[in-house]
């Protein structure tokens, strides 16, 4: 590298992005670019940094062969065109994980997994600020790393996506978790090999590793560590056993076999942090989860109805359907948006059990419906409001509505928060048609 390099070029402004400048803001020439004209938060980021340099696309080769650095958004793919020109011009290609792993001071605890990191990650971080300690939690789930950081922190507890891990060599961490691989991303990562791969970067140079025993890709390479599943740490019918201690699934608030399995993982994670499972006990009692990771939204005429919006792909709208299902098929499922990528054949097994009907929507209903194949009856429809209309008449009492997409929702939707609070809205907007008319009254 040259020696008159200087500075960092962030490239992308999204959340992480604006968390890097506001972090690098006076230690550092400092320049930022991002492929939208005006991403989200522009206005609010110049007037905060009125000095910040923004790039124009036309000199990006220029700037990076005079760049010390370029830190890449997670969202922005390795092999992004103006990431290669950036390498190409021998700039050092790092990101806010790095930065932030550099800075902290504390033990830092890392979860990633295709399926309930963010709930495991928010219920540790609530078991250890239960035991007085200054906890900062966030990372992939938000906020950003580096708006974390705080010379009087105890600890961190970050959610870690495969697209953050993908940049880490060696993130050293106090904990390190991984929960289960299933098909994800396989939009960017090309295979599951790949993916899995990414995931497992977190044991790096790790002091726990704690890791799924029925989920090989899950398994850290030098072995040991906390096995969910195994002897000390499992599900037993209806009981949890917390490594010594027990507890039964009817005093946990989370409800689902799948988010029991999320209570076993955050206790064994705090245990390894050094927290005692009697002292968790309350707190597994009283944690009902996070908004759209199958939360119930609205009741009417003896139906619930439940937002799974958080479950963009096949592990976690399996996991719903196992979890919330029965064998007298009780769900009417609402599912579809876009793929990313992956097939739907694993679902046919869990739907023909619990699923009375699918109500498909998105760009890839059809590719849902060809996974399905005749395990279900399915009925593809426009948008969610004619979906939930459909689910209500077709959902008997006592009966489900389940939206668990197994699709991301950018062909519909900004995010899957937009796509869970149109289902809230489209339930509560029925509920209350219902009401006025005197329906189930």
């Amino acid at each position: 590298m040259r020696a008159d390099r200087s500075g960092t070029i962030v490239l992308g402004l999204g959340e992480t992005g604006r968390s890097c400048v506001a972090f690098l803001h006076g230690r550092e020439p400092l320049a930022a670019f991002d492929t939208r004209p005006s991403p989200p938060g522009l206005t609010e980021l110049r007037r905060a940094h009125p000095d910040l340099r923004l790039i124009d696309a036309a000199n990006w080769d220029l700037e990076v062969s005079n760049a010390t650095r370029v830190l890449v958004s997670p969202s922005i793919d390795p092999e992004h065109c103006l990431v290669r020109r950036a390498r190409a011009g021998g700039a050092a290609i790092a990101s806010d994980i790095e930065l932030f792993l550099a800075a902290a001071r504390a033990p830092v605890i890392g979860i990633t997994g295709t399926n309930g990191k963010s709930t495991v990650t928010a219920l540790v971080g609530e078991l250890l600020a239960a035991t007085g300690r200054n906890v900062g939690v966030g990372g992939n789930l938000g906020p950003p790393a580096l708006d974390l950081l705080h010379p009087d922190r105890d600890a961190y507890v970050l959610e870690l996506s495969s697209f953050q891990l993908q940049r880490l060599r060696r993130p050293a961490l106090a904990v390190a978790c991984v929960l289960n691989i299933s098909p994800d991303h396989l939009d960017r990562h090309h295979n599951i090999a790949r993916y899995a791969a990414c995931k497992r970067r977190i044991y790096g140079g790790s002091k726990v590793a704690v890791f799924n025993a029925d989920d090989t890709r899950t398994w850290p390479q030098t072995g040991g560590g906390i096995a969910l599943g195994g002897a000390d740490w499992r599900i037993d019918g209806d009981t949890l056993l917390l490594g010594g201690e027990t507890m039964t699934t009817q005093e946990v608030a989370l409800k689902g076999r799948h988010n029991h399995f999320n209570v076993l993982a955050a206790a064994a994670v705090a245990a390894a942090a050094g927290m005692r499972v009697t002292d968790m006990k309350p707190i597994f009692r009283r944690f009902a989860g996070l908004p759209h990771r199958c939360t119930e939204v609205a009741r009417m005429a003896g139906v619930t109805f439940v937002d799974d919006s958080k479950a963009t792909n096949v592990g976690a709208c399996r996991a719903a359907l196992e979890g919330l299902g029965n064998d007298s098929r009780n769900l009417v499922w609402i599912a579809g948006g876009d793929a990313k990528g992956a097939t739907f054949e694993e679902l046919a097994v869990p739907a023909r059990r619990h699923v009375a009907h699918a109500l498909l929507i998105g760009r890839d209903a059809a590719r849902l419906a060809e996974g399905l194949g005749d395990a279900v009856p399915v009925t593809r429809v426009a948008d969610m409001q004619t979906a939930v209309r459909e689910a209500l008449r077709l959902a008997r009492p006592t009966r489900t509505v389940l939206l668990s997409p197994a699709c991301a929702s950018f062909d519909m939707y900004d995010n899957y928060e937009a796509r869970g609070r149109d289902f809230t809205a489209a339930a509560l907007a029925l509920g209350a048609s219902a009401a006025d008319s005197g329906v189930g009254s």
